[in-house]
C-alpha cells in the first residue's frame, strides 16, 4: 500500500492547513493581546470615538448632574438662571442636547439653572368687587387669605379697600393675599350743638360730616334766641358718617 503523504492531493493540502492554522493562532493571540490593553485602560482612546446617550439633569442639583455625566465622560457646563416655578431654585432646569439624544465622549452638556419661581407684584384692587378683586389674584398666580371688614369713608360698602401685603409689593407665586371689604364710613361722635346758634350749628354738623335733618322751633328760657335747645342724636353718641341730626331751635 502507497505511503498517503505520497499522494498529490495530500501535497497540494498541506500548505493550505497550514495557512489556516496560522491566521487562526495569529488572530486568537491579536484578540488576547487586545482584551489586556483594553483591560489596562491601553485602549481607552478608542471607545471615546463613539457616542453616549445624554441622561436627564432636569430637577437634579449641580453635583448630581456631574455624576450622572462622569460615567459617560461628558461634561457639565452651566449656563444662565432661570425662573421656573417647578424646580426649586439652584437645581438644573434645562439642558442642551435633551435627555435621550445622543452625543460623543467629552461633549459638554449645557445646562440652565433654576432661580425658582419668578416674582409678582400685588395689583391694586380698591374699588374692585370681591369677586373680580379674586380673579385678578388668580391670575397672578396668588392665593386669597382670610377676608377682612374695615370701614372707609372714600369706598361704599362691599367693595374692595385695599390688600394684605399692600398693592406694589412683590411677592412670590403662590403668596397669600387677603382683601379688605369695605363696611362702610365709620361711625362718628355726634358733636354737641346745645347752646350753639343756628349758624355756627351748621357749620359744626358739617365739618363733623353729618347732614342738617328737620329744624323745629321750642322755646326755652335757659338759652339765647336762635339757639339750639335739642339735638337727636345727642352729642357724642356714634352715628354713621352722612347721617342726618335733627334740631330744635329757641324761639
Amino acid at each position: 500500500m502507497d505511503d498517503e503523504r505520497d499522494r498529490p492531493g495530500w501535497r497540494r493540502g498541506h500548505p493550505v492547513l497550514a495557512a489556516f492554522l496560522t491566521s487562526l493562532i495569529t488572530t486568537t493571540g491579536v484578540f488576547v493581546a487586545l482584551t489586556v490593553a483594553d483591560g489596562r485602560g491601553l485602549l481607552a482612546f478608542l471607545h471615546r470615538q463613539g457616542d453616549v446617550e445624554v441622561p436627564s439633569l432636569t430637577g437634579v442639583t449641580v453635583d448630581q448632574a456631574r455624576e450622572l455625566l462622569r460615567p459617560r465622560e461628558l461634561l457639565l457646563t452651566l449656563l444662565a438662571e432661570r425662573s421656573d416655578p417647578a424646580v426649586p431654585a439652584g437645581n438644573i432646569a434645562g439642558q442642551v442636547p435633551l435627555a435621550g439624544s445622543r452625543a460623543s465622549r467629552g461633549t459638554a452638556v449645557q445646562a440652565f439653572v433654576s432661580s425658582g419661581a419668578s416674582a409678582t407684584t400685588v395689583p391694586s384692587l380698591a374699588g374692585f368687587r370681591p369677586e373680580d378683586a379674586l380673579e385678578q389674584l388668580r391670575m397672578r398666580k396668588l392665593l386669597p387669605g382670610l377676608r377682612r371688614e374695615e370701614a372707609s369713608d372714600t369706598v361704599a360698602a362691599g367693595l374692595v379697600t385695599g390688600t394684605d401685603p399692600p398693592s406694589g409689593r412683590t411677592v412670590a407665586p403662590g403668596a397669600t393675599v387677603a382683601l379688605m371689604v369695605s363696611t362702610g364710613p365709620a361711625p362718628r361722635a355726634v358733636p354737641k350743638l346745645l347752646g350753639l346758634p343756628l349758624g355756627k350749628a351748621k357749620r359744626l354738623i358739617a365739618e363733623a360730616g353729618f347732614k342738617l335733618g328737620t329744624t323745629r322751633v321750642g322755646s326755652s328760657d335757659r338759652y339765647d334766641d336762635e339757639a339750639i335747645i335739642k339735638q337727636e342724636p345727642a352729642e357724642a353718641s356714634l352715628a354713621t358718617a352722612g347721617s342726618e341730626i335733627n334740631i330744635v331751635v329757641n324761639d
